[in-house]
């Protein structure tokens, strides 16, 4: 798997080629870790390369969601091809991760975020 970052504001896009699974999912969780310890309120997980994912992948995503909001930071998927949306939906994922079509809506979903005190 391949991972791209680009910082935009206080959010970071992790763009993800190829396969997000139980083999790769260090790599995967060393981005994110970058991303939070580089101060980004908003990790938007951008998953229009990834053409497959399994369950550990599955439990990874939860598990982000939840350690990333515990520390106020968003988590949001952006632009599943129609297979991964399928597995995302079946699996209940998108009931606390929200799903975006486009880069736009995503960064503009990380808007509503609480102000830092």
């Amino acid at each position: 798997m391949q991972i791209t970052e680009r910082r935009i504001g206080q959010s970071v896009i992790l763009d993800l080629a190829g396969e997000l699974t139980y083999a790769n999912r260090a790599i995967f969780k060393a981005a994110v870790e970058r991303s939070r310890r580089g101060g980004c309120r908003h990790v938007i997980v951008n998953l229009h390369g990834v053409r497959f994912l399994d369950s550990s992948a599955l439990g990874t995503l939860a598990l982000l969601a939840q350690s990333l909001s515990a520390a106020q930071i968003m988590v949001s998927l952006l632009n599943p091809q129609s297979y991964v949306k399928e597995i995302i939906t079946l699996a209940n994922l998108h009931q606390i991760l929200p799903v975006y079509d486009s880069e736009q809506d995503a960064l503009a979903g990380g808007h509503r975020l609480p102000a830092t005190g």
